[in-house]
């Protein structure tokens, strides 16, 4: 949790540039490519290496520990822990995709002066 607390922040320091100033500069963009990299690394390892949303071997094979493991599921909130975490990096997301659009609007307009002036010559 408190490395995507560390996400969220550095992502709000590049909304609140983008804000001030309506542009990115490269060091934001080089930030914001990492934060994207970053926030999918987690879901990746939260649900594929971690397996926070499956049920343990064990407890699939042996039914007398099915009681303990949803016992100690809800002993240690993982459901509602791992909403908040899930929360927190779909807000993310959310922004890095529209910023993400912007680069490319940007990129492509930059690309179509180009080939107009090129044309033109």
């Amino acid at each position: 949790n408190d490395t995507v607390d560390e996400l969220l922040a550095k992502f709000s320091s590049v909304n609140s540039s983008v804000e001030r100033t309506g542009g990115f500069t490269s060091m934001e963009r080089h930030t914001l490519f990492q934060v994207v990299a970053r926030n999918n690394s987690l879901f990746i390892d939260m649900v594929g290496k971690l397996g926070i949303k499956d049920r343990s071997d064990t407890a699939w094979h042996l039914s007398q520990y099915e009681e303990l493991h949803e016992g100690m599921r809800k002993e240690f909130d993982l459901d509602e822990r791992f909403l908040n975490v899930e929360f927190k990096l779909n807000l993310i997301q959310q922004n890095a995709k529209f910023f993400l659009e912007v680069l490319h609007a940007q990129k492509s307009n930059t690309l179509e002066w180009v080939i107009i002036v090129l044309i033109s010559f």
